[in-house]
């Protein structure tokens, strides 16, 4: 659910614009079919983020927007979430191809897409564009179902290496992409091509320079080898070991097959991330279910004591693997309790057998799962010594800092330290374009992003040893100053260069 209350100028301003243009467009008629499906504030939030909070290109988009959900699924589709059941035979087998995957989130965490345009060389027929342009909305749609990729926006990587060159033929079929791209509300932060052949490279080059200046930043071309094109994108972040490829350039399909079952198996059983809380039925728990509340009379059920062995039984691999066998232990432990006939459930409101469950989100539920593997390394790793509060607005602590922490002050630089400033250099150029208030939002972010990999915000503690933990408040300070340190240093520069 949406609190942003302080987007409610931006909000009124876009549906002053769309009450100047909706008449006559399949946005009004949508909105006559169902006002509440329309007019849901996260869905309009979710159009804003894509538009740097614009409204009124916010309002132009969503027009185009509900033009193309016409166009690929037809009226009657016009005010529902598209599902898998909403696909024919032959988008699911466009969906089963490589022609675009879901990859592991880049070092800003933000959400990676791979385009293979290769994969469909000579079938370019008209129905085969169709199903294209149907898995590219269903594919994008289920990775917007994430606040996090909404907010941190997307990174696309469009491979043309090998045997896996896109036809020079199928510039119609790329440009009919291009402009669904336009529709559908994602907020494009990079965009990465990979190529070995000259010609096609040089194509690029033109097409990049005929660009607006604002798409222009963010394109970067990369010429060369697999090995070569690996190089070049791990230095923006990109890890070679996140892309679905072997030494040899070959796809490997089985990350993206486990993320459809995955996706089939959650509309299959009516937990479509895409669901309303309030549209959930108030289910009665039953000893298979896992009840997240945090509480200990939790402790007893079956389906809680199955979560916690999985819990223990992963952790050990989890906390020294990649981000994306990270993802795959998620994923497969909410698999092994979908399957043994469990549910995720929360309470809503009441206590005792007053008690009102619901259904947790699976959006939520990876946050929660990953949130249980960061709470039980946090148990083990904690001191034996009770902590003791300091002075200065913080925690004493008398363990070691560990590589995910952020160590503040001269001298005392950590691998997380070196992820915050890397941070920080990323996200200067968009931090400067923001207000105060969105400006307080970035900062937030890249502090979730530190604390989501086990990370804290440490500093010597100078009279009695070890470490203090600073406050939030204070580390969100700290970290806006190093943001205008950068800002000098970068005027600085900009006149030594002048």
């Amino acid at each position: 659910m949406c609190n942003d209350t302080f987007l409610d100028p931006e909000l009124q301003e876009l549906e002053s614009h769309l009450g100047n243009t909706k008449s006559g467009s399949l946005y009004e008629i949508a909105e006559d079919m169902d006002p509440a499906f329309v007019n849901d504030r996260s869905f309009r939030v979710m159009f804003l983020r894509a538009n740097e909070y614009d409204p009124k290109a916010t309002a132009d988009q969503m027009l185009s927007f509900f033009e193309l959900k016409h166009k690929l699924f037809g009226r009657e589709k016009l005010v529902k979430d598209i599902t898998m059941e909403d696909l024919d035979e032959d988008d699911i087998a466009c969906l089963k191809t490589s022609l675009m995957q879901l990859v592991e989130r880049d070092r800003s965490g933000r959400q990676t897409f791979i385009h293979f345009s290769g994969v469909f060389r000579g079938l370019v027929a008209p129905r085969t564009i169709q199903s294209c342009l149907r898995v590219q909305y269903y594919i994008t749609m289920k990775a917007l179902q994430s606040e996090e990729t909404q907010l941190r926006g997307i990174v696309s990587i469009w491979y043309a290496i090998g045997s896996l060159k896109a036809n020079v033929g199928h510039n119609g079929w790329c440009l009919e992409r291009c402009i669904a791209s336009r529709a559908l509300p994602q907020k494009i932060t990079a965009i990465h091509v990979c190529a070995d052949d000259i010609s096609q490279f040089a194509l690029c080059s033109v097409m990049v320079k005929a660009m607006k200046a604002t798409m222009r930043q963010r394109m970067r071309l990369h010429f060369g080898s697999l090995t070569e094109c690996q190089y070049q994108l791990s230095t923006y972040g990109i890890l070679p070991q996140s892309l679905p490829l072997d030494a040899n350039g070959n796809i490997n399909l089985d990350p993206h097959l486990s993320w459809i079952q995955s996706c089939d198996m959650e509309e299959k059983l009516g937990r479509s991330a895409s669901l309303k809380a309030s549209e959930l039925a108030h289910p009665t728990p039953n000893e298979k279910d896992v009840l997240l509340t945090g509480g200990r009379s939790t402790n007893q059920g079956r389906g809680t004591q199955h979560f916690r062995a999985l819990i223990h039984d992963f952790s050990s691999e989890y906390d020294y693997c990649t981000d994306m066998r990270k993802r795959q232990i998620v994923r497969e432990i909410i698999d092994k309790i979908y399957q043994s006939g469990g549910r995720f459930l929360k309470p809503q409101q009441g206590k005792g057998a007053d008690k009102v469950w619901e259904e947790v989100l699976r959006d939520e539920l990876r946050t929660k799962i990953m949130q249980a593997f960061r709470n039980r390394r946090r148990i083990r790793d904690a001191p034996k010594h009770k902590a003791r509060s300091d002075s200065v607005g913080g925690i004493l602590i008398e363990s070691e800092p560990n590589p995910c922490d952020v160590i503040f002050g001269r001298g005392h630089r950590n691998p997380g330290s070196e992820v915050l400033h890397r941070l920080i250099a990323e996200n200067f150029e968009e931090y400067e374009s923001l207000n105060r208030g969105f400006k307080v939002r970035l900062v937030g972010t890249i502090m979730q992003n530190i604390q989501d990999q086990g990370g804290r915000f440490l500093q010597p503690a100078s009279e009695e040893g070890g470490w203090l933990e600073v406050s939030d408040n204070n580390a969100r300070e700290r970290i806006s100053q190093y943001f205008r340190n950068h800002r000098r240093l970068a005027h600085a520069h900009s006149k030594k260069v002048g």
